[in-house]
């Protein structure tokens, strides 16, 4: 996903997707490095639009799934003044890259199955990712702090094949893992005893602690339909683990998170010769 480059060697040129729309889950991973078929165009300022439709869990922990429409933003090349290029299309070697995550509001009325439980608003994460591309293979990790919606830390990290099978197509494939702090745990999964009161009986009480939250697996594949446009597919699943996974809030949803997503992103590019 998203990659801001640095003036020393970095990885993967497109940003990620930045996915702020209400109930769209999102994480951050190194962006999918444009294939050959692409090369970066003039100007100060290089920028990849588009949008994506996305298939997703309806919350963290739900069985249920959703479509959405989910925006795409790229960035290959940006000039600053003074400073100069900080982004300039892929290259081998260290990269760093900003980190977000968001999930969507949970809305009690909307599921009986959280009957008894307080509505969770939507919630940000923002940090710092970095990794290593070795042209063929990268490895990466990133973390995030709360901004809305909780408070602590939440963390990923992963490894990729890199693939080019042809000048016009790219794909990367890889195991991820995901920690999560306390704070997320409790928001996400955890449940008071007033509200396991209030359930009925239905759900007992349940105090989670921070740790290993999920470990999965990402694809994505990316193909060139032209020099400016680019048809993207990604395709994910975790399984939740430890005290995540014991929550009997995912005993009546899903253990397993799963989501797809397909969008076309389109190139402009502004500014210099």
């Amino acid at each position: 996903m998203s990659c801001l480059k640095t003036p020393f060697p970095a990885g993967p040129g497109l940003l990620s997707a930045l996915v702020l729309a209400a109930a769209t889950p999102a994480l951050a991973d190194p962006s999918l490095p444009p294939p050959a078929a692409m090369p970066i165009p003039k100007g100060d300022f290089v920028l990849d639009l588009g949008v994506a439709g996305i298939m997703i869990p309806r919350y963290p922990g739900s069985e249920e799934f959703a479509v959405r429409a989910r925006p795409l933003v790229g960035i290959e090349r940006l000039t600053l003044p003074v400073v100069g290029v900080v982004s300039d299309g892929p290259a081998k070697g260290v990269f760093v890259y900003p980190a977000f995550r968001v999930d969507g509001e949970r809305k009690t009325s909307d599921y009986p199955e959280l009957a008894g439980m307080r509505d969770v608003d939507w919630a940000m994460g923002l940090g710092l990712g970095a990794g290593v591309n070795r042209g063929n293979w990268r490895v990466f990790g990133e973390v995030m702090a709360g901004v809305k919606g909780f408070s602590g830390l939440t963390a990923r990290a992963g490894a990729d094949l890199l693939w080019s099978p042809s000048p016009e197509t790219v794909m990367a494939f890889g195991p991820r893992i995901n920690l999560a702090g306390q704070d997320y745990a409790r928001t996400w999964f955890g449940v008071t005893p007033a509200e396991a009161a209030a359930s009925g009986g239905a759900l007992s009480a349940y105090d989670p602690d921070g740790g290993l939250a999920s470990a999965g697996l990402a694809m994505t594949w990316g193909r060139a339909i032209s020099d400016r446009a680019m048809l993207q597919v990604e395709a994910g699943w975790d399984r939740r683990l430890a005290d995540i996974e014991d929550s009997p809030l995912v005993s009546r949803g899903s253990r397993d998170a799963v989501f797809v997503a397909t969008g076309v992103t389109w190139r402009f590019n502004f500014g210099g010769s």
